[in-house]
């Protein structure tokens, strides 16, 4: 583990040292809201209500979005658009800039779909983006409907108050995140150019572990958060031989790999940190590769 840190390292610091892009920025993209906006973030040097803990001494910016909204619905308020916002004024290649970007849950998704679909003549310079908890490969909580919201409240302590019935304008976002609908909005082996390191979580609660295939953070299950292919039960990432079903005791496992392009944070063994999915974003050890 210690071997492949030092030589990814060694690689990203080949890459900025070529083009000259030892300061460049770190733009972090925030995840779901349950009960508000955080519009108010894009493009400022902090974002107190949802990053309490970043590593000090960074050239950052925050992307705020909707994040109760689906991300790349056509509004001024989207998380692609902002996102493409913060990435035309900080990473254009042709300006000689670049950025690192740090995405955490449904910004992970958010950042993987625009990385795909806008970025494929690599007019933008991103050099990594760390994916914490992930959910670029959708949800089975999503997949619930009116129940994904019911266990929202519960992981989240919200009872039924008026912040608990808030929580029902999340819907857009987490149709969004149906596994077949993320995972059939773009092509997620499109990386164009930027390496994806996962941040996997593994510590679940009872209410979504049968929902939820394989490892799981409490809302995204590892298919997910590790990047892979498909959907399917997975107990570690970067590669795992699993059936297509888990009672298909008379098929041959088949090994399915991540996306190209995705890889594992050196900081965080294969199978995932012990942490639950909404306490990741805020360890500043697996923001950043160096």
């Amino acid at each position: 583990m210690k071997t492949m840190k030092y030589i990814i390292g060694a690689l990203l610091l080949m890459q900025i040292y070529a083009g000259g892009l030892f300061a460049e920025k770190v733009i972090f993209v925030h995840g779901m809201n349950l009960i508000s906006s955080n519009e108010a973030c894009q493009d400022q040097t902090s974002c107190d209500v949802y990053w309490t803990n970043v590593p000090g001494g960074l050239d950052k910016v925050f992307v705020g979005y909707d994040g109760r909204r689906n991300p790349f619905a056509a509004t001024s308020t989207a998380g692609s658009v902002r996102l493409l916002e913060m990435l035309n004024k900080y990473c254009r290649a042709d300006q000689g800039q670049s950025c690192r970007i740090v995405a955490d849950s449904l910004g992970g998704f958010t950042t993987a779909g625009t990385v795909a679909m806008y970025n494929q003549s690599g007019l933008y310079n991103i050099l990594y983006t760390t994916q914490i908890v992930s959910a670029e490969g959708g949800s089975e909580i999503a997949n619930l409907g009116d129940t994904a919201i019911e266990i929202l409240k519960f992981v989240f302590g919200l009872g039924n108050n008026q912040i608990a019935a808030a929580i029902e304008q999340s819907r857009d976002a987490i149709d969004a995140l149906v596994t077949s609908s993320a995972r059939g909005l773009f092509d997620h082996n499109r990386n164009n150019g930027t390496v994806f390191y996962h941040v996997a979580a593994r510590k679940s609660i009872w209410i979504a572990e049968p929902f939820l295939p394989g490892e799981d953070d409490t809302l995204v299950a590892f298919h997910s958060s590790c990047g892979y292919r498909t959907t399917g039960g997975f107990n570690v990432c970067m590669g795992q031989k699993i059936r297509s079903c888990s009672w298909c005791f008379w098929q041959r496992k088949k090994l399915v790999t991540p996306w190209d392009g995705h890889l594992m944070h050196p900081d965080v063994p294969n199978d995932g940190v012990d942490l639950r999915h909404s306490g990741v974003h805020n360890e500043t050890a697996y923001q950043l590769l160096f």
